[in-house]
């Protein structure tokens, strides 16, 4: 059964003393996949400037603007609807042991390369190579070893805003057992990589409310990381850490990539003397029973 969703992602900067001009790099359009169709998309400037559009070395989608004159602030608004459909569990069925998984990969390198080494966010330590020694041992199936790492995240580590900054290092996590959802998705990439597996970062939301359990979820109302780990001979497959489940259709893909370096949904600089205060707000509902939309205005590349 499908789900729709509305989204709002407003990023607004304001400058002490005006910014005499500014440079902005901006990944907050929602992908286009199998399970995931993007049914309306627009983004919004305030100063209205000229947008450049393309799509990086990942496949996401960039947006590229300046703000070649005197400014008191920059807001950015992202507003989408999406229709997701249930992410299949087939890959699950995959009977591959880690240690075999690992040894396909090595015929596959280049094909991987991306995801299967160090990154910026990503470190093969003794930590890490300690800590999955035992979950990610050689002789154990794949689909249930990264199921059990996965659910590791919720009863051994603790989840806290402000216990981390977005480069604190894996090793600080796996010592504290705190972090936020980008923490814990680094966390495990870290782990499955360093044993050879491929596995990428992925940026995006996460439903708030779910009116069917009527429970509330991990990360949400913010932007949200999880995680894919490719199962040989099948496809990639979604892992939530934060939240202890498999990625879902209750999950809006943004963005992929190495680590959070890759993904980051703003980035930018300015040139004034004083300093910036950054503000954001996310936004994400079900729509209940919603008419089809007239008008599409999805990502499109620049000729």
């Amino acid at each position: 059964m499908q789900k729709k969703f509305s989204l709002i992602h407003k990023t607004i900067y304001s400058y002490e003393w005006e910014a005499m001009e500014s440079y902005s790099r901006v990944k907050i359009s929602p992908m286009e996949t199998l399970c995931q169709a993007v049914d309306y998309h627009s983004i919004t400037l305030n100063p209205d400037v000229p947008t450049y559009y393309h799509r990086d070395y990942f496949g996401n989608a960039v947006v590229e603007f300046s703000v070649p004159f005197r400014h008191n602030y920059l807001e950015i608004i992202s507003r989408s609807e999406v229709t997701n459909f249930k992410p299949s569990s087939e890959p699950l069925k995959s009977e591959v042991k880690v240690g075999e998984a690992a040894k396909w990969f090595k015929n596959f390198e280049y094909e991987f390369y991306d995801y299967l080494y160090e990154s910026p966010f990503i470190k093969f330590t003794p930590a890490v190579w300690e800590f999955g020694k035992k979950i990610l041992a050689p002789e154990r199936k794949l689909s249930e070893a990264i199921l059990d790492l996965n659910h590791l995240f919720t009863t051994d580590f603790q989840y806290r805003s402000g216990a981390t900054q977005i480069n604190t290092p894996v090793d600080t996590v796996l010592e504290t057992r705190k972090g936020v959802c980008q923490d814990f998705a680094h966390t495990m990439i870290s782990l499955l990589r360093a044993r050879g597996l491929a596995t990428r970062y992925v940026s995006g939301y996460i439903e708030t409310y779910n009116p069917e359990t009527s429970s509330g979820m991990v990360g949400s109302e913010q932007s949200h990381a999880w995680l894919d780990v490719y199962i040989p001979d099948f496809s990639w497959f979604g892992l939530d850490p934060t939240n202890d489940m498999c990625s879902s259709d209750r999950h809006i893909r943004v963005a992929q990539g190495r680590d959070f370096d890759d993904v980051s949904p703003v980035r930018g600089t300015f040139k004034g003397s004083g300093k910036q205060h950054l503000k954001v707000e996310v936004q994400m509902r079900r729509m209940q029973n919603s008419p089809p939309i007239n008008k599409i205005n999805k990502f499109q590349e620049s000729n």
